[in-house]
Formats: C-alpha cells, structure tokens, sequence
C-alpha cells in the first residue's frame, strides 16, 4: 500500500472540513456526564423498578408457598370448589354439603309411617 495515496489524502481533508475541531473547555466532561445521565436516568428508574417487582413478587410466591405446605401439614385445607361439585354428584357428601343440607337420620323418615 502506497502512503502517498493523493485519494486517500482528499478524503482526509474533506473529513476535516465535515468534522471540524472542537475544543474542550473546563466544563466539558462534566457536560458529557450529563448528557449521559439524562439519557439513561428513566432506564436505570425502570430497571430499579422492574428488579423490585421481581424481588417482592418472589417472596411472595415463596410466602404463599410455606403458608400452603403448613396447612398442608396441620390438614386445614378446605376442599375446593370442584370437589365440592364432585361430591355433590356422588353418594358421599363433603362436610360442606352436609353443613350446608343436613341428611335427616332414617328414623325421622319412618316415623310418619308407623
């Protein structure tokens, strides 16, 4: 490759005449950073934001969890609505429908008849 390329040495100077020289003062760092800041300022609020939510929704999840497996363990869990639907179709009946529609005893629905 040829240094004394005149086509590259016109690219040059038209470069310089595009791009002109600026030259700092004492406040052109300073200026730089906030230009900077400003532009990732509502980033860093979002990303600050969005790691929160994630943190408070992982315990909670976690919370929800243990609180789950000790009811899980104390046998306090209710049964749910599709099992009440279930039981309802079927000759056992939950506690719940039991509370909700007593089964009368058999001897109160002889007695008329005797």
């Amino acid at each position: 490759m040829n240094v004394d390329d005149p086509k590259l040495d016109r690219l040059f100077q038209l470069y310089g005449k595009c791009c002109p020289e600026v030259e700092p003062s004492a406040n052109f760092m300073p200026v730089i950073w906030q230009r900077i800041e400003a532009r990732r300022s509502f980033s860093l609020t979002f990303q600050r934001v969005a790691r929160a939510l994630a943190t408070i929704s992982v315990g909670l999840g976690l919370l929800l969890a243990g609180l789950n497996m000790a009811g899980a363990k104390r046998g306090i869990i209710a049964p749910t609505y599709a099992d009440a639907l279930a039981a309802d179709h079927t000759v056992e009946k939950t506690y719940y429908t039991e509370a909700i529609r007593p089964i009368p005893p058999t001897d109160s629905i002889f007695a008329e008849y005797k």
